[in-house]
């Protein structure tokens, strides 16, 4: 039986915490919700005007949650799919991620497994 990277576990965010485009210093988003293989990043007015198309590789900064010890992270993402969340307050962006510290993976796989799993 292959492995669904969809059925990792995940975390909604609820606090305000912006992905910012390392090598441009745009906001592209917020995080929506986490998981050790991605994360979900909803996209506002606030947020660049750029789209952010399926197989587009870019480098994201953002801050983990305070639940999480905090502190930024800074990885490589794969954009996988988009579509529109007017319940969420805009679009909604899945990546994955293609670079990031395993330490850090490792912190978001169990902070996931504590929670309550978001929904797909």
């Amino acid at each position: 039986m292959s492995s669904d990277q969809r059925y990792t576990a995940r975390r909604d965010v609820t606090m305000m915490i912006p992905v910012v485009d390392a090598l441009t210093g745009a906001v592209v988003g917020r995080v929506g919700n986490l998981c050790a293989t991605g994360l979900q990043v909803v996209r506002g007015s606030g947020a660049a005007a750029e789209a952010l198309c399926p197989g587009a590789l870019y480098q994201w900064t953002f801050a983990l949650p305070a639940e999480l010890g905090g502190g930024q992270v800074e990885c490589g993402v794969e954009v996988m799919w988009g579509g529109r969340d007017p319940g969420r307050g805009g679009d909604l962006v899945g990546a994955r991620f293609i670079l990031i510290e395993p330490a850090t993976m490792e912190r978001i796989a169990r902070w996931c497994e504590a929670g309550e799993r978001a929904p797909a």
